[in-house]
């Protein structure tokens, strides 16, 4: 049975997953256009940095929470290794608590700091800076819920391991 936050988690990994080719492509078709209107025809269209700019931060940062959801992420675990086992279920509990606190902080400050900009304008376009800081408390939402998404799905020990230690754990076993 799916609760709704595993509903939810469902719904934001398919608009990141989307996002994800939607800007990808609006990246490569305005950076051919801007190739071919500077050097084809010699009139270089000198809005694109700004809106490639903004593309590419929201591209980012939704890629980063995408590959939290979907475990793509990199992960030290040098302190898991040299614990004892006994303490890798409280090590994971704390990693995801600081992970989510982590999370907290970066919603509240960056919307604070999206605040302070939405007042200011991008010279070429006129649009609001708001929009390129507007991208890391959203995505931070979308972290955190990814976060405790994978924390129902496999528990405490494998909420935030990496799918490379998941093979690498795999490799031990076998």
């Amino acid at each position: 049975m799916k609760t709704y936050t595993l509903w939810l988690d469902d719904r934001v990994r398919e608009v990141e997953d989307h996002a994800l080719w939607l800007l990808l492509a609006t990246i490569f078709v305005i950076l051919t256009a801007t190739v071919f209107f500077r050097y084809v025809l010699g009139s270089p269209l000198t809005w694109t940095e700004e809106l490639l700019t903004m593309l590419f931060t929201w591209m980012v940062f939704i890629g980063a929470s995408s590959a939290l959801s979907t475990h793509q992420h990199i992960r030290i675990d040098m302190v898991l290794r040299v614990l004892p086992p006994r303490y890798e279920l409280a090590a994971s509990v704390l990693a995801i608590l600081v992970c989510l606190a982590v999370f907290l902080v970066t919603i509240y400050y960056g919307l604070k700091y999206v605040r302070t900009t939405w007042g200011d304008r991008t010279p070429m376009m006129d649009v609001t800076f708001g929009f390129y800081t507007l991208a890391l408390p959203v995505t931070s939402m979308c972290a955190a819920l990814h976060v405790i998404r994978n924390s129902l799905d496999g528990g405490a020990r494998q909420a935030l391991m990496s799918t490379i230690e998941a093979q690498a754990s795999e490799g031990d076993v076998a």
